[in-house]
């Protein structure tokens, strides 16, 4: 029995080593480097590196332009959350019933998700620029009444939000038709025989029964929104004036343009640490409505 033993340990740490060499290669040591190079005055290749404490945080916390790119974050993060959410969970409930060619409209609202964040950015581009100029032109609509979707700061960061949701919608409408698909029948059912309107069944029966999977369509868009780069880079580079300059931009820009590699790894782990901070209340939150619903 204990050869049997050793011999089935042998073949489990077998399976586990390359998984295990794998994780500690390309996750911890890179995550405990970073966390290392953020304390020091590292600059692109220069091969002298000085320990210098605490000094990059200092810095980042207390830039200006550090700040910008979190409030900007922040409010790309709650646009595209909200309307993402809310765009989905719509689409979910309209394609839920009894809709003909359904399994179509859920594949060509699913297919954005399937287009790269460059190449959906550069089609918004030419949709805000050119398509808008060629309807807006012919209705002879002054200049100063047009909108101006990618020069003006207080439109840039929406329209940026706008392409975002157009291109993650349809991921999220497939997970909250799966959670409508776990509804009970008997519930909508017994609903129906009582009187019940469509509208009720959704308010009383389905959206409470959908909030696990409301929650986790919200972590999984503030997490992707916090990191979002592809859709600033290719659209506007942070402009105008930094109005769209998210956080993962300004680490990019402060790492490969600046090629301050100790300070761009500092903004990474308060990144980080903002990240974590976000999904801890979420799962609080969430943890406490679940024992109140019990």
């Amino acid at each position: 029995m204990q050869r049997l033993s050793r011999k089935q340990n042998v073949t489990y740490l077998a399976f586990i080593l390359p998984a295990a060499a794998f994780f500690i290669a390309f996750f911890l040591y890179p995550f405990f480097r970073s966390l290392w190079l953020s304390f020091t005055d590292a600059y692109g290749y220069k091969q002298q590196i000085h320990f210098i404490g605490l000094k990059n945080y200092q810095e980042a916390l207390s830039n200006p332009n550090f700040k910008n790119a979190l409030w900007v974050t922040v409010k790309y993060t709650l646009f595209v959350t909200v309307a993402a959410n809310l765009v989905a969970l719509g689409l979910a409930l309209l394609l839920d019933g009894n809709v003909h060619f359904k399994k179509l409209f859920r594949a060509v609202f699913f297919l954005p998700n399937l287009m790269s964040l460059i190449i959906v950015s550069f089609v918004w581009v030419f949709l805000y620029g050119d398509v808008y100029r060629s309807f807006v032109e012919p209705l002879q609509i002054p200049k100063t009444l047009q909108i101006s979707w990618l020069g003006n700061p207080d439109m840039a960061l929406i329209s940026m939000g706008i392409t975002a949701v157009w291109q993650c919608a349809g991921y999220y409408m497939l997970i909250y038709i799966a959670g409508l698909q776990s509804v009970p029948q008997e519930l909508i059912e017994a609903a129906q025989i009582d009187g019940g309107s469509a509208q009720q069944i959704i308010t009383h029966i389905k959206l409470p029964m959908l909030r696990p999977v409301m929650f986790m369509n919200t972590l999984l868009l503030i997490t992707a929104c916090f990191k979002t780069f592809d859709i600033p880079m290719a659209m506007t580079s942070g402009g105008p004036a930094g109005a769209t300059t998210t956080i993962a931009l300004q680490i990019y820009n402060t790492g490969f343009r600046a090629n301050r590699t100790g300070y761009a790894t500092a903004q990474s782990v308060i990144l980080f640490l903002i990240i974590c901070a976000v999904t801890a209340v979420l799962y609080i939150v969430q943890s406490r409505n679940q024992e109140d619903a019990e």
